[in-house]
């Protein structure tokens, strides 16, 4: 007998109710004066057939704060399968699906995380379905304080497709905990199919889309109760794959990174960065 989770039949009436469309509200702008950088992970998928709404959401919060956040779209495993006759690509990697799982419990897709919070909610207890408080979640992290400054450089190789990564980290206070850093490789621009309501959007604008971390999914640890002025630096050399699919195209990638804390409870990201790996 198959067993359903509260889980699941949450996320199937979502399915069934998807066929009318509701546009995505964005409340008033206010643009903080600080350095934070906040770091927005959307739980999607190409079987999705409310993502398109998720996606509108991220993108109206990065045109609302340029510069303010870095995005990224995992397609971990729930509804995130490729569209049978339709999709050219797979956009599902383990890295992602890992992620997927270490963010449950959530209610349904399209869901995100913002900086990692916890929402107090045994429910969703990283990640809110409810995409109208994702700028409000964003803007509360905005006007936290700074407490770490993220530096980060690329040089692309393109003879051999080897990218370097090299990130310094540097509290600008003293924290307590145990800290690490995650990095992530973004691709956008990719034309793929995409379940829209009841309708399948074979044009639909794929972005920020999570292609593979160079970093453990939950990220490589840094230190330990971090000291004012104290450097942090890590190298990472990745390969971009030569596919031959039309994807890994390094003019439509980035590099994230991200501090966070790592305790088995508490993942708050503290600073985020983001670069395109081809100016």
């Amino acid at each position: 007998m198959l067993k359903l989770n509260k889980y699941f039949v949450f996320a199937s009436i979502l399915s069934l109710a998807s066929c009318n469309e509701i546009p995505v509200v964005i409340g008033d702008v206010s643009l903080p004066d600080t350095d934070r950088v906040v770091l927005l992970e959307e739980l999607t998928g190409a079987s999705c057939p409310n993502c398109p709404k998720g996606t509108a959401a991220v993108e109206a919060i990065l045109d609302n704060y340029p510069d303010k956040v870095a995005a990224i779209a995992i397609h971990g495993d729930f509804l995130s399968d490729p569209i049978k006759g339709r999709s050219k690509y797979d956009f599902r990697n383990p890295k992602a699906k890992d992620l997927e799982n270490w963010f449950k419990p959530f209610l349904g897709k399209p869901c995100a995380t913002v900086n990692r919070i916890d929402l107090n909610d045994p429910d969703q207890r990283y990640a809110t379905a409810v995409t109208g408080k994702w700028q409000s979640m964003v803007e509360t992290e905005l006007n936290k304080p700074h407490q770490v400054s993220l530096l980060m450089e690329t040089n692309y190789n393109p003879s051999n497709r080897a990218l370097e990564i090299d990130i310094t980290v540097i509290p600008i206070a003293d924290i307590n905990g145990s800290f690490s850093i995650s990095v992530f490789l973004t691709e956008s621009h990719i034309i793929d199919a995409q379940i829209n309501g009841s309708n399948i959007l074979d044009d639909f604008e794929h972005n920020h889309v999570l292609r593979d971390m160079p970093t453990k999914f939950d990220g490589d640890l840094l230190g330990t109760d971090f000291k004012r002025g104290q450097s942090f630096k890590k190298k990472y050399i990745y390969t971009l794959p030569d596919s031959g699919d039309g994807l890994w195209k390094p003019e439509n990638m980035e590099v994230v990174a991200a501090v966070h804390k790592s305790g088995a409870n508490d993942r708050e990201v503290l600073q985020a960065i983001n670069k395109k790996i081809l100016e």
